[in-house]
């Protein structure tokens, strides 16, 4: 059974660094090239929103014995694999993932075009990542 204190502090950050994120919505992609902080200020929202993600998904793979997940995309699929989130969601924020893994690790080399268009469409997959994780949590597994 997941931990109900691990999920209410990762959700709770998923949702702090997402509202930060909307409170900047829309992002113009030619201001978050030229705008260095408004950059890194989404840039860090971005990583620690999915990171606590990554973080949950991760918990619950092993307080739910399902498996022991090599990485992201693989505890994102054993969730999708018991039900416990949509396997679209699952997919969606794989690639979110792979997007952390490009600010962590390519910040200097990033595609604003990209980034500014998965902020937009991203958001709404933290909601829903959230609200399944909850609903699991609250099932009490």
């Amino acid at each position: 059974m997941v931990d109900p204190d691990v999920v209410l502090r990762k959700a709770q950050a998923i949702e702090h660094h997402g509202a930060r994120l909307r409170a900047k919505m829309p992002i113009d992609p030619g201001e978050l090239a030229t705008d260095e902080s408004l950059r890194n200020d989404v840039c860090f929202d971005l990583i620690q929103a999915v990171q606590a993600c990554i973080d949950l998904a991760i918990h619950a793979c092993a307080h739910e014995a399902l498996g022991v997940p090599d990485g992201p995309a693989s505890a994102l699929t054993l969730l999708a694999r018991t039900g416990i989130i949509d396997a679209d969601l699952a997919l969606r924020l794989t690639r979110a993932s792979g997007l952390r893994n490009l600010v962590v690790h390519q910040y200097a080399d990033l595609d604003i075009e990209r980034l500014a268009a998965a902020l937009a469409d991203g958001l709404p997959d933290l909601d829903a990542f959230v609200r399944a994780m909850r609903a699991h949590g609250r099932a009490g597994g």
